[in-house]
């Protein structure tokens, strides 16, 4: 990979896995100087259970915990001021978040509502930095989570927030946690977990170190997918799997420029016609292609990020990077196949009209020389059918 003259790399999450990950929760938070953390969960950590294992946790630490559960996400903002009153009037010193997706961000608003006193993200939005001496944010996320969690990204609405101090101090992967999702659900979060391993692994400011954490992203979300999808041999946890994969993407990406795949999908979300997951997952293959095209993407280094050595070397040169987009392709055909259709292989197949392309290309879409399409037009012309661009 390139070699960067200069670059900055920062990563203070330290993250806890195993069959008593959850034990150490107590400990870690007391080295931090915690003395009554909240512990706040959304609705699914409480049926499926998870929540109850994290507070179990605390049984023996002979430390005070305020307990909220079964928080909706419905009014981000009435949720965050109601949760700032109880923990002002609890004095509570630190924020536990058990679930995954728009809750976290919940939890990382609240933080910053605590922590500086400003009730709304306003300023943060504009511009102002996020300090560093916020309080200490650990997150619990499951097998459904969409490695948001561990970013510094905090997404409210059209507010966006971005900062490496957003990233949650502790994270705990424990299987009394991660629970056990349906299939298509961990493929939509293996996929998430894909898009930014990919992403990030040939993103603009990447340097040697976040090409560590983004490799391994990619490569256990690749496979997750192939169990997912019936082509890959059983082996670890596939539950277990994914949620490692979106925390190391997560991680990977942490507070960068979201990319052309993460605006697209983001924007179609919105449509109410499929996921983002879902979306980035249709969406990946063809801005990737469109990047290549454009020399902006070096298509071997792409085969070599997705497949084996020996696989690397069977393909002849020139051939590389064709083959590392029909891959991609090929792995959504079967997981397709694999679900009846519940993970789509185009936009069409999510019932993506024409016209509602075009609404979502007037959001996102870059502007280009006159008579030409912009690059987020034919990126989803493309991944509306199906056709590759070459």
């Amino acid at each position: 990979m390139f070699m960067p003259t200069f670059f900055e790399f920062e990563c203070p999450v330290k993250t806890h896995c195993g069959c008593r990950a959850l034990d150490h929760i107590p400990f870690e938070l007391r080295a931090m100087d915690v003395a009554k953390p909240l512990v706040i969960g959304d609705a699914p950590a409480s049926y499926a259970k998870r929540f109850g294992s994290v507070l179990n946790a605390f049984r023996d630490a002979q430390m005070t915990i305020g307990v909220v559960e079964e928080i909706s996400t419905d009014d981000p903002q009435a949720v965050v001021r109601q949760l700032a009153a109880i923990y002002r009037d609890k004095d509570c010193d630190a924020i536990v978040a058990v679930g995954q997706g728009p809750f976290i961000d919940i939890a990382k608003w609240l933080n910053l509502v605590v922590s500086t006193g400003q009730e709304t993200l306003d300023a943060f939005a504009a511009g102002q930095a996020v300090p560093r001496s916020i309080k200490p944010l650990a997150v619990i996320p499951s097998a459904a989570a969409d490695g948001y969690e561990v970013s510094g990204l905090l997404r409210i609405g059209d507010a966006t927030v971005a900062s490496v101090n957003l990233m949650p101090q502790l994270t705990f992967i424990d299987p009394r946690s991660v629970g056990q999702p349906d299939d298509v659900t961990m493929a939509e979060t293996a996929l998430m977990a894909l898009t930014h391993g990919v992403e990030t692994f040939f993103r603009s400011d990447a340097n040697p170190m976040t090409a560590v954490y983004a490799r391994t992203a990619t490569r256990l979300a690749l496979d997750a997918l192939h169990q997912l999808s019936g082509i890959g041999e059983g082996g670890n946890d596939l539950a277990w799997t994914v949620a490692h994969a979106a925390a190391l993407g997560g991680c990977a990406f942490g507070c960068g420029p979201c990319s052309i795949t993460h605006a697209i999908g983001q924007a179609i979300a919105a449509s109410g016609k499929m996921s983002a997951a879902q979306a980035m997952g249709v969406v990946l293959s063809y801005a990737l292609e469109h990047r290549a095209a454009t020399n902006g993407l070096d298509g071997d280094a792409l085969w070599g990020l997705l497949c084996d050595g020996d696989r690397y070397a069977r393909t002849p040169d020139g051939q590389r990077g064709s083959a590392a987009f029909y891959f991609l392709r090929s792995l959504l055909n079967d997981l397709f196949d694999r679900t009846d259709g519940q993970i789509r292989r185009t936009l069409q197949d999510a019932g993506l009209t024409r016209e509602e392309l075009q609404d979502v290309t007037v959001m996102t879409d870059q502007p280009a020389e006159e008579g030409e399409s912009g690059p987020h037009a034919t990126i989803m012309a493309h991944a509306w059918d199906g056709r590759p661009l070459r």
